[in-house]
């Protein structure tokens, strides 16, 4: 092939390696940065033009932004060498694919979804099912232990979510884990699970996880079905395969099975999601369940410093039993890491704005900077910052578009339209504009509903039979009715943003929300947004039209929609929403032991092995600047603390690291007074020489050193000072230690300079 092929050209050769050898199983190790999206892309245009067909093709990523991307990126290269494909099909049309169309390329959850529209009635289900979000879960899960009697200070809602997700994660149903359960309150949990999963079955719904277990079972039960997606999905690739989940990888195994074609592609050391039930085995024990399997390191780093790299080796070395590799970069050089301890989190909040102010004065854009924190209860304060400073933010992982009250509203009214078992969202919208339908008349349906083993919607078509209910509720629940069963005509024949819009001048939705408020000016231009997005599904056919929103809107995340946001604002997010994002300026709160790595890791050695890999994909979103902090107390759940430097701090090399610290100021105020006047370089190290200068606006030099061989000043080493007293040091970086004095409080000194004095 000619040197400036398009696909093959400027890739290096562990990339080329991926891309050309498209047959047998395939692990490629992706580090951070390391063009892991390019080696897929151009592997797939590469098998498509060795005459596989695109239909043959599937490609699972675990965010709708990067299968977008993945689509655009195989279109351009296409075009490029002539082999341009044609325009691909919408959403719906074309069955699960179709000669011409690029290969199919989405998240497990969207592919699921899309093979159940087709196949979930062999399985004895409705293909008009309803996907349940966060909030309609919990809901549901609510009525259920309402149901079921269970005292909510006994078992929450979302706790009881969380042990059923991590069922539903293992693949694990009811009647199995009710064989695991050795306590009573695991048998409550079991049993909700059971009662949630009917429900579910009642209100013809499926929750994320129940995309990928229906469809595993269909694979499981069906043969016939899974042959005829082994045969057309021949060649299978999944993207952050550190990321799946059991019920995931059954779903792949399956579908791999038969042809053996399977590349996977990801990084042990971004395994970040165990609390998702991601299990970290299934790349680690790939090449055991596939001896053959070529394996392929990527290790060149396209995205930041040599430096950062440096630093987020050194962290991530310190877990056992993983895939040796380092990462290096072209950019060898760059600005330290800088460590930058302060006195609280407030400090900590003030000085992450304020740097993040004099990066955008250094030409470094607001957005193309990030404050990372390990929990959402840390934003607070980091929020407070930029409002006094007047500088834009944005949160990510707040009140999501979806989320808000407004939206779900319309979009319970389209679900009913398509689904009236839906019941959750008939309650929803039932009184949405008012109709005054109250809670005392919704109770009397619901007490029909059960007498006579009804549906709400059953009941609500019955109403006249429930004589506790008035003449007037009656009627308006009647015209209630009519208006539903209206939609459910005209969606056969409308698109999803002809049908809202007739809606929403239906049921008077401007004028209820426009309450002459802001909020309601708001409010209604959610609204107006959300018909904007239906706009797009106005090529397909109306009944598609309606399914494919729904669905893909049920699918959306957060973290897809960031790079459409073009303000200039800082980023806020948490530590786990950042994986598959960069900045050029990235700021980490709460470098401190029980912060990060968090409380509840420190006795457990996977949790706290899961802690260094999340701090190793923080650092490694950064491109140029790195900046890590840590206070000496914090406030945190109403209790302060005075915790120690994160031990993630104690493994960055002193060649690539700066430290800072504002103990630094009376420290050398101290010198001052003591008549200390010449240093040597080494003694203001791991400080900047100019900050010290800023200090004292004069030009220094320290003569003699008070402690000049300290060797002996380690962790653990009893130490007096004559004005705080006794006291331990527990930690030491370079010739700055801390020390946890005995009278309570905790302190910061240049072993060179501070008058200690080692104590038995």
């Amino acid at each position: 092939m000619p040197d400036r092929d398009p696909i093959l050209h400027a890739l290096n050769e562990p990339q080329r390696q991926a891309v050309v050898n498209i047959k047998g199983p395939a692990l490629i190790l992706a580090g951070a940065g390391s063009g892991k999206t390019k080696a897929l892309t151009h592997r797939i245009a590469h098998m498509m033009r060795e005459g596989i067909p695109p239909w043959q093709i599937l490609a699972v990523t675990f965010t709708n932004k990067a299968a977008g991307e993945m689509k655009e990126r195989i279109t351009n290269l296409l075009q490029i060498t002539a082999l341009t494909p044609q325009p691909p099909l919408p959403p719906g049309e074309g069955g699960i694919h179709g000669a011409g169309r690029l290969p199919v390329m989405g998240t497990f959850h969207s592919i699921c979804a899309r093979i159940l529209r087709r196949e979930i009635e062999k399985l004895g289900r409705d293909r008009s099912f309803v996907i349940y979000d966060a909030d309609d879960q919990e809901k549901l899960m609510k009525g259920v232990l309402k149901e079921m009697r269970v005292d909510e200070k006994e078992l929450k809602p979302k706790a009881a979510l969380g042990y059923v997700g991590r069922f539903k994660c293992e693949a694990i149903s009811p009647k199995d884990a009710m064989a695991q359960a050795t306590t009573p309150r695991m048998q409550s949990v079991i049993m909700a699970y059971a009662a949630y999963q009917s429900a579910l079955r009642k209100a013809n719904a499926l929750d994320f996880d129940d995309l990928i277990l229906e469809t595993v079972r269909l694979f499981t039960e069906l043969p016939e079905v899974l042959d005829r997606y082994q045969e057309t999905w021949r060649y299978l690739h999944v993207d952050e395969y550190q990321d799946t989940n059991h019920a995931q990888y059954l779903f792949i195994s399956l579908l791999a099975q038969k042809y053996r074609n399977l590349c996977v592609i990801g990084d042990p050391d971004q395994s970040i999601y165990a609390f998702r039930g991601a299990d970290i085995r299934n790349i680690l024990e790939f090449e055991e369940e596939y001896p053959d399997a070529l394996r392929i390191k990527l290790e060149q780093n396209y995205r930041s410093t040599q430096v950062v790299l440096s630093a987020a080796n050194a962290v991530i070395k310190a877990n056992p039993n993983r895939p040796e590799k380092e990462m290096w970069s072209a950019r060898k050089e760059g600005p330290h890491v800088v460590v930058h301890e302060v006195r609280d989190e407030k400090k900590e909040a003030e000085e992450a704005v304020l740097a993040a102010e004099k990066m955008k004065a250094d030409g470094v854009p607001f957005n193309e900077q990030v404050i990372l924190y390990r929990t959402n209860a840390q934003s607070r304060l980091f929020e407070e910052a930029c409002m006094r400073r007047g500088v834009p933010y944005r949160i990510i992982g707040g009140v999501k578009f979806y989320a808000r009250r407004e939206v779900k509203d319309v979009l319970a009214y389209l679900h009913v339209f398509l689904n009236t078992a839906d019941t959750l969202s008939l309650l929803r919208i039932i009184n949405v504009p008012a109709r005054k339908i109250g809670q005392t008349t919704l109770g009397h349906m619901q007490a029909f509903a059960a007498q006579n083993r009804l549906s709400l919607w059953q009941t609500l078509e019955r109403v006249e039979e429930i004589g506790a209910l008035p003449e007037g509720v009656q009627g308006r629940i009647r015209s209630f009715v009519t208006l539903v069963e209206k939609y459910r005509t005209l969606k056969e024949t409308l698109t999803v943003s002809q049908l809202t819009l007739r809606l929403l001048g239906d049921i008077g939705m401007e004028k209820w929300l426009k309450d002459g408020t802001e909020e309601g000016e708001e409010r209604w231009g959610n609204v107006q947004e959300l018909v904007s997005v239906t706009n797009k599904y106005d090529a397909l056919d109306p009944q598609t039209s309606l399914v494919s929103f729904l669905e893909e809107v049920s699918l959306v995340s957060e973290v897809d929609k960031l790079n459409e946001i073009k303000d200039d604002a800082l980023t806020l997010m948490t530590l786990h929403l950042c994986k598959g994002l960069e900045f050029e300026h990235v700021m980490v709160g709460g470098c401190e032991e029980g912060v990060f790595p968090h409380s509840s890791s420190l006795f457990d050695r996977e949790q706290l092995e899961e802690e260094r890999r999340l701090m190793y994909v923080g650092m490694t979103r950064a491109k140029t600047h790195l900046h890590l902090f840590l206070t000496r107390s914090r406030m945190l759940y109403g209790t302060t603390m005075a915790n120690a430097p994160s031990r993630f701090l104690d493994d960055l090399p002193d060649g690539v690291t700066e430290r800072r610290s504002d103990e630094l100021l009376s420290a050398f105020a101290w010198a001052t007074e003591s008549g200390v006047q010449r240093a040597t370089a080494k003694h203001l190290e791991p400080f900047r020489q100019h900050e010290v200068d800023a200090a004292f606006n004069q030009d220094l030099s320290f003569a003699d050193d008070v402690n000049q061989d300290h060797p002996q000043y380690e962790r653990g080493t009893r130490v007096r000072h004559p004005s705080f007293g006794e006291g331990k040091i527990v930690a030491k970086r370079g010739d700055v230690v801390t020390i946890q004095f005995d009278n309570g409080k905790r302190k910061d000194f240049a072993l060179s300079i501070a008058p200690l004095q080692i104590i038995g």
